[in-house]
This record gives C-alpha cells, sequence and structure tokens, in this order.
C-alpha cells in the first residue's frame, strides 16, 4: 500500500489581492513499510534542536529559524551555527527518503484568463490525482491520500467538500476532464499539517518547486539537490508531464526552467 501525503505553496487568492503567481500542490508518495522508520528518523531530529518530537517543521518555519532574518518563526533557533546543523541535518534527512514526488504547478494568471471561476486548487488535484494511479499502476499498488484540508498561509479556510467530491468522482467516473483511477482506494483522508509527518515532508519537498516558479529562476539549492531527484520520470526519463506538471502550458516559453 503506498500513501500520498498531499501539501501546497503558494495560494489561490487573486493577484490583484496580493496573491502569488503560482499554486504548487505537491504529494509525496511512501510505502506503508517505510513510514513507521521515517517517522523515527523525524521526530528524532525534531527531539535534538527542540526537545519537542511533535513540533511541527515546515518549509517556511525552517527559512525564518536563522538567527539572522527578522522573521518570526516558531523554530527560531538563537544560534547561526545550530542553525546551519538544523539545515544540514534536514536537508540530508529529505535527501535519504525513498519516496517518490508528484507535482502539480498553476500559473494563476493564465489559469484564470481561461476559467476565470474556478478554484486553481481542484485542476490542480485533478492533475496530481491522475499521477498517482499512473504510479500506482506501474508499481502494480493500491494508494490512499491523506491532505491537510485548510488552504491558506494564514485565513485558512476549509476546501474539504470540493475536494473530496472530485476524489470519489476520479474513482469511479472516466470523462473528458480526467482519466478514471482504479488504483487509489478509500475517500480522501484529511489530517491537520501540524500532526502528521508526511504532511510536514510533503510542505518541505513542495516549496522548492514553488521558489523555482514564483521568482522565475533556473536553478535553487534546495530544488536541484533535494527535490528534483524525487520527482517521478517516464520510462524514459521523462520530468515535464509525469512528476511535474505545469498549467496552462501557453506560458511555459517564459519561464527560466523550460528555457
Amino acid at each position: 500500500m503506498y500513501l500520498m501525503y498531499i501539501d501546497e505553496s503558494g495560494d489561490t487568492i487573486p493577484l490583484s489581492q496580493t496573491g502569488k503567481k503560482f499554486l504548487v500542490v505537491t504529494g509525496c508518495i511512501i510505502h506503508e513499510s517505510k513510514i513507521q522508520e521515517i517517522e523515527k528518523a523525524f521526530r528524532a531530529i525534531k527531539k535534538k534542536f527542540y526537545w519537542d518530537q511533535d513540533i511541527e517543521i515546515k518549509s517556511n518555519f525552517l527559512r525564518y529559524a536563522n538567527p539572522d532574518l527578522a522573521e518570526s518563526s516558531p523554530l527560531k533557533l538563537n544560534s547561526r551555527e545550530k542553525y546551519d546543523e538544523l539545515e544540514v541535518e534536514v536537508s540530508n534527512f529529505l535527501k535519504s527518503l525513498d519516496v517518490v514526488l508528484c507535482s502539480v504547478v498553476i500559473d494563476k494568471e493564465s489559469y484564470w484568463k481561461q476559467y476565470p471561476s474556478q478554484n486553481p486548487y481542484e485542476i490542480a488535484y485533478v492533475f496530481l490525482l491522475e499521477r498517482f494511479q499512473k504510479y500506482l499502476a506501474k508499481n502494480n499498488g493500491l494508494g490512499i491520500c491523506i491532505i491537510d484540508p485548510r488552504e491558506g498561509q494564514v485565513d485558512k479556510h476549509f476546501m474539504g467538500n470540493e475536494l473530496s467530491e472530485i476524489h470519489n468522482r476520479m474513482r469511479w467516473e472516466e470523462n473528458a476532464f480526467w482519466k478514471k483511477c482504479p488504483n487509489i482506494i478509500e475517500k480522501l483522508l484529511f489530517s491537520q499539517s501540524d500532526k502528521t509527518i508526511g504532511i510536514q515532508i510533503a510542505d518541505l519537498f513542495c516549496y522548492p518547486i514553488f521558489n523555482i516558479f514564483e521568482y522565475n529562476k533556473k536553478e535553487y539549492w534546495r530544488f536541484n539537490e533535494i527535490t528534483l531527484p524525487k520527482l517521478q520520470r517516464s520510462p524514459i526519463g521523462e520530468l515535464d508531464g509525469w512528476g511535474l506538471k505545469f498549467f496552462p502550458p501557453d506560458t511555459k516559453k517564459d519561464l527560466r526552467f523550460f528555457n
């Protein structure tokens, strides 16, 4: 059995209201046999630096844990030496994981030009589920999806009902908008990120993808060293359309990553 833990970077806020340019939704696929050892290793890092094995480590918390930065963080450290050590340990931990990633990048402005009333998270979830199905079929396995249904950085809103409906329909139906996903079982499961290590890990892998696109970069060390090697590839090594789906595709030409 495979579990796909899902989290996002970016938002669904209109750009005119200071929303981000891109929404990135990432799934971290873990085989059930690996989950306990991953949890134990991550909890050990948390205990070493915070004496709290249940503290939440997410990408924005980790970046602003740096004592040289003014931004607040529940992970803030008072020693730059210890912060650098934390960065190394978390990075090495992520690099060591036996996981596979699928990620969907939505160019919000371009998307809303075509679908002005739609929530981009919903189409991102459709694309993500299709890629999970592709992975499960290739590995002759079954899978469950786990997500924090609260979207937003500060004022979170519940989006679980809409995603649950999409999830259930994709398990049983095929139409012009999506392919049927028969290897995905059970309903969409909800869990808060602060209570779920898998979602925290998905977030740590997700932010580097967001950073590459939001700031139109060709390279970013967290992406190149940590996230990129884990993204799903086609049998001949293709990334685009497999581990990484960009939509709508017409603005790819403007991005350094695709050039």
